[in-house]
């Protein structure tokens, strides 16, 4: 069960939610020096201040109307601006920033490759082999 947060780790949520600035956030609510340099180890990692900012989070969205459905959609009308503006770069943009919103365009640390054949089956299927047909006659074969 996560214990309810205290005043300085309330303020410090208030904060920390409308600049992302931990550090800041830290020395606003309150927190010494010491705890206001190591704010992102020592209360952004919070499991209680990770809760309420996740609460802050969909409050705002609940508040706003803006949800992924919605921002996509707008990103769309933008998208449909920028082509018929002939702006490519614009449109380009805007169609990275749907495909990072719909998962359809994962990211490069997300692709997995899987190199599991060695080096020498690879020569050896580039290398053309001998065939003993007989022990006075071969011939080589060429894959």
């Amino acid at each position: 069960m996560i214990k309810s947060l205290n005043i300085k780790q309330t303020k410090f949520c208030s904060h920390y939610f409308e600049s992302g600035n931990a550090f800041e956030s830290a020395k606003k609510a309150g927190y010494s020096d010491s705890t206001a340099n190591n704010a992102n180890a020592v209360l952004v990692n919070n499991r209680g201040i990770q809760v309420r900012l996740q609460k802050l989070e969909q409050e705002l969205i609940t508040a706003t109307n803006w949800n992924k459905a919605r921002i996509i959609s707008e990103l769309e009308h933008v998208y449909s601006l920028a082509i018929a503006d002939n702006q490519l770069t614009s449109a380009s943009k805007t169609l990275q920033l749907i495909a990072q919103l719909t998962n359809a365009m994962p990211n490069a640390t997300a692709k997995e490759i899987n190199h599991t054949v060695k080096f020498e089956r690879l020569l050896k299927d580039i290398t053309p082999q001998t065939a003993t047909i007989s022990d006075s006659y071969e011939t080589k074969l060429v894959n």
